[in-house]
C-alpha cells in the first residue's frame, strides 16, 4: 500500500551544516520516508553532503554555492521529473522540527490547502533562541510583504513549507530565471501562489536556534539579503520582471 504522502517530495536544503545535519537527518527518518527525500547541497566545502549520503539519502550537488533559491529550484525540478505533485521544504541546520512535518503536510493531504507555510508567531512565539532584533523585525517585514502580496502572512520568512508545484510551470511563472537564485525564489513563489489564488494556509511551527552557535544562527545579512527577499514582490507588482 502506498504512503498517503507519496505525492510529496521532501527537499532538504544544505550548505556547510556538518555540525547539525547528522542529528537532523536522524530525526527526519523517524517522521518521513527516506525514499521520498532528497538533500540538495548548494556547493558545501565541508563534509555535510557526504554525511547525508552515508546515511542513505539521495544527494543532489551544486558544484559551487548559488544560493538557497537555486537549491530549492533544483529540488522542485527533481520533484517534477520524478512525478511528485508537491514539495516539502526544510533546511538541514536543525532549526525546523521533523516531528512537526505532519502539521505542515496535513492541509495538503486533507485538500484544505495547496500551499502551506509555517509560522513561529501563530499560537504564541515558538522560536527558542531567536534574537530580540529578529523577533521584532520579522513581523515588521512580514507586514510589508503582506501589503505587497495583498494577503496576510504572519511569518513570511519561515522556510518550512509544503506546496503543490504545478502552478510553477504555467505561462505566468518562470522559476529558471537566474535572478531568483538566492533568497528571491521563495518570495517569487509566494507572489505567484497568491496571484494564482491557491488555497493558502499558515500553520504553527517551531523554529529553534538555541542548539546553534551564535555565528551559525543565520546566514541572512541585514539590508543586502532583506532586499533580495523583498525585491521580487516589487518587481512583479510593478511588472518589471516576469
Amino acid at each position: 500500500m502506498s504512503s498517503p504522502c507519496a505525492s510529496i517530495l521532501l527537499v532538504i536544503v544544505n550548505y556547510n551544516q556538518n555540525q547539525e545535519i547528522a542529528g537532523f537527518l536522524s530525526d527526519v527518518i523517524q517522521h518521513w520516508p527516506q525514499n521520498q527525500s532528497v538533500v540538495v547541497d548548494d556547493g558545501s566545502y565541508d563534509d555535510s553532503p557526504d554525511i547525508a549520503q552515508q546515511r542513505g539519502f539521495k544527494v543532489l550537488r551544486h558544484l559551487k554555492n548559488q544560493g538557497v533559491g537555486a537549491a530549492i529550484r533544483t529540488g522542485i525540478l527533481y520533484a517534477r521529473e520524478n512525478k511528485y505533485e508537491a514539495v516539502l521544504i526544510m533546511s538541514s541546520n536543525g532549526k525546523m522540527v521533523p516531528s512537526e512535518i505532519h502539521t505542515v503536510v496535513s492541509p495538503l493531504l486533507n485538500k484544505k490547502a495547496d500551499y502551506v507555510t509555517g509560522s513561529r508567531f501563530l499560537n504564541g512565539n515558538r522560536s527558542p533562541g531567536l534574537t530580540l532584533f529578529r523577533r521584532l523585525s520579522i513581523p515588521i517585514f512580514s507586514s510589508i510583504c503582506t501589503i505587497l502580496l495583498k494577503r496576510r502572512f504572519s511569518d513570511i520568512t519561515c522556510g518550512f513549507r509544503c506546496y503543490k508545484i504545478d502552478f510553477l510551470f504555467n505561462e505566468t511563472c518562470d522559476i529558471s530565471q537566474e535572478w531568483l537564485s538566492r533568497y528571491e525564489l521563495e518570495y517569487y513563489i509566494h507572489y505567484w501562489a497568491c496571484e494564482n489564488r491557491l488555497k493558502i494556509a499558515e500553520v504553527p511551527v517551531t523554529i529553534k536556534y538555541n542548539h546553534l552557535q551564535s555565528n551559525r544562527k543565520s546566514k541572512i545579512r541585514p539590508i543586502i539579503d532583506w532586499w533580495s527577499m523583498i525585491k521580487p514582490l516589487f518587481f512583479l507588482r510593478l511588472k518589471l520582471k516576469k
